[in-house]
């Protein structure tokens, strides 16, 4: 097969359709501004990727798995590639079904991975493949943002919270939670849309303790307690909520980049500081 460079378009290798699926979803693709590279089999497309220098570029791979003997290669892969999977498979798949939410987790690095269960229509096809194009973009090129909160700076891309002239390194996920608790200083965070905003491409329930968990870092990292210019404030069965010690001076400047993008976000800091100007 001929894989030609497609100029600007982001190319989305697809493995393992048949004839209809190739047609539709390509199509689909291609409205998007994707351009959708069809290969045969698993192997046709390890091949393309591992011709060294010659090796064909994808910014997805979109793979109807029929053989599943193929999908650890595919994700060591993809892995190393970071190139994010959206998995198409059948009901009758559970192993390997099991085993993808079992490797999807969210502060993993590398391939991101989605999946559906056939049968999946079309528009449920591009409504993926533009979250996962999305999710990657962002990994691979994080937002450069300088927000100042006091004496907390945060580095977006380097995921660092500076404090008094010390670097404090975030994991991704604990950043965006400091990030957005910082911008809503004095307001009160329900728990379920803390749970919704930051968690929304995985499976976690209310009654998880992965938020309390990434809060417990938060409040230890950047040292947010009665004693400091900020405390983090636990709402007994409600959310969280950051407070500012009276007393304290307090300033805020966020650049245009918004990180992260939360759409529901209720309260953002440019409007804070033009209510203040």
């Amino acid at each position: 097969m001929n894989n030609d460079a497609h100029g600007g378009s982001r190319q989305v290798a697809m493995v393992g359709c048949d004839e209809a699926q190739a047609q539709a979803w390509g199509q689909r693709l291609s409205l998007m501004g994707c351009a959708p590279v069809p290969f045969d089999s698993s192997d046709d497309f390890l091949r393309a990727v591992t011709r060294g220098t010659q090796g064909s570029h994808f910014d997805l791979l979109l793979v109807v798995l029929k053989d599943e003997g193929a999908w650890p290669v595919l994700t060591s892969m993809c892995k190393a590639l970071r190139l994010p999977i959206f998995l198409v498979a059948n009901a009758l798949q559970r192993e390997l079904l099991a085993e993808v939410l079992q490797a999807a987790e969210p502060e993993a690095q590398g391939a991101s991975i989605d999946f559906a269960v056939l049968p999946v229509d079309d528009f449920e096809v591009e409504l993926r493949v533009r979250e996962a194009l999305r999710r990657n973009e962002t990994l691979l090129h994080p937002p450069s943002v300088n927000a100042l909160f006091g004496d907390y700076q945060f580095i977006g891309s380097r995921k660092v919270v500076v404090h008094k002239g010390q670097d404090i390194r975030l994991k991704p996920r604990e950043f965006e939670l400091a990030l957005l608790l910082f911008r809503n200083t004095g307001r009160l965070l329900e728990r379920d849309w803390l749970l919704g905003s930051l968690w929304m491409d995985s499976q976690v329930e209310r009654r998880s303790r992965v938020l309390d968990c990434c809060v417990a870092n938060i409040r230890r990292k950047l040292s947010l307690h009665k004693d400091s210019e900020f405390m983090l404030h636990s709402v007994y069965g409600r959310g969280y909520e950051l407070r500012h010690v009276p007393g304290s001076p307090i300033a805020g400047t966020v650049d245009d980049s918004g990180f992260p993008d939360t759409s529901n976000e209720p309260i953002w800091l440019g409007e804070i500081s033009q209510a203040r100007a």
